[in-house]
Parts: C-alpha cells; sequence; structure tokens
C-alpha cells in the first residue's frame, strides 16, 4: 500500500502522518501508545516506508542513528515517558554526531490526562528535551501542524532532533474538545 492509500482519513493522524511523509521521512521505529495508536496503524500499512516496532526507546534511537548514516530519514513514534530512557542516547550519540531524529511524541500528563502518575513526566519532559538539546514544539491541534512542516525543515538544516509533542487536545475534535483539570 502507498502513503496516499495508508493514510484513510482526514483525522488528526492521517494530517499528522502526511506532512511528515511530504518531508521525506521514510524511516519509522515505535513504541506503542493509546494516542498514537492510528500512526502506528498507518506506518504498519504504509509500503513506501521501513517502520519497526521496538520494546525500548533507547533501542529504537540505536537504529534510527543507523538508519540516518545508511541515507534514510528517521522518526520515532513514542509517549512523552519514553524520553527519560533515551537521554544518554540522545546525548552522546544523536547530539554528538548531528544526526537528525524526528520525534513524534504524545504529550501524557498533559491536561485531559486521566491517570494521575502521568503527570509528573507530563509537567517534566518539554525541559527535559530542552536541557539534552532537542528543540521541543508542543502541536495542540491539527490547526497547528504547520510547525511540523517548519521544526522538520529546521531539523534537517541544523542536524538537530526535534520533538513534537501531541497533546490530547491534538487527537480530540478541537470543536468538541474541553480539557478536563487535574
Amino acid at each position: 500500500m502507498s502513503t496516499e492509500a495508508a493514510v484513510k482519513s482526514n483525522s488528526p493522524a492521517g494530517q499528522l502522518y502526511e506532512r511528515v511523509r511530504n518531508h521525506g521521512v521514510d524511516f519509522f521505529v515505535s513504541v506503542p501508545c493509546s494516542l498514537l495508536g492510528e500512526v502506528i496503524e498507518i506506518l504498519e500499512t504504509d509500503e513506501d516506508v521501513t517502520y519497526t516496532p521496538v520494546t525500548r526507546e533507547e533501542e529504537g534511537i540505536g537504529i534510527l542513528a543507523g538508519a540516518y548514516l545508511a541515507g534514510r530519514r528517521p522518526a520515532i513514534v513514542m509517549q512523552n515517558s519514553g524520553y527519560g530512557n533515551i537521554v544518554n542516547a540522545v546525548c552522546s550519540l544523536t547530539n554528538y554526531y548531528n544526526i537528525p531524529i524526528v520525534m513524534l511524541v504524545s504529550h501524557r500528563g498533559s491536561a485531559g490526562e486521566r491517570i494521575d502518575a502521568q503527570v509528573p513526566m507530563g509537567d517534566a519532559v518539554q525541559g527535559v528535551m530542552e536541557a539534552s538539546g532537542v528543540k521541543c514544539i508542543s502541536v495542540e491541534s491539527p490547526g497547528d501542524l504547520d510547525s511540523v512542516d517548519e521544526g522538520i525543515d529546521w531539523a534537517i538544516t541544523n542536524e538537530k532532533s526535534i520533538a513534537f509533542l501531541f497533546p490530547f487536545s491534538f487527537w480530540q475534535d478541537a470543536e468538541s474538545y474541553v480539557p478536563e483539570h487535574r
């Protein structure tokens, strides 16, 4: 199935995936997250990309570094709690060797989260990303997807990794979304 066929709808996941693919991102790894389920389903059916599910995020960073060195444009799909697992690999591998990784990250612990244990890392993740040298952009709604285009262009030009955080608001129908208070 081609990329066009893989993007089945104009859903937030479909719109995001189309933007990322339009920038030539063609090698993906993922760690499961319920918010990213549709993105992962698209990856599983798109025959135009290489896609591998991984068991841990740092394993994915190693695979993506190799893919980049082999001429591919890599991305990881994960939830923000997994960022804590990759800080060393990001600092000592991808940052050190100027390997730009696109990170599509569900922002667990953001407004609307129902699992209290997700909140501490949700609150800390942007600061942790920036402290470890990864530019971080929060994409609040599908209407903000131009920031994904700009961010990927920046990452490629500067040979730096970039993380896009997608809070609950991104995945909801923008008109019906009402954030829950924590």
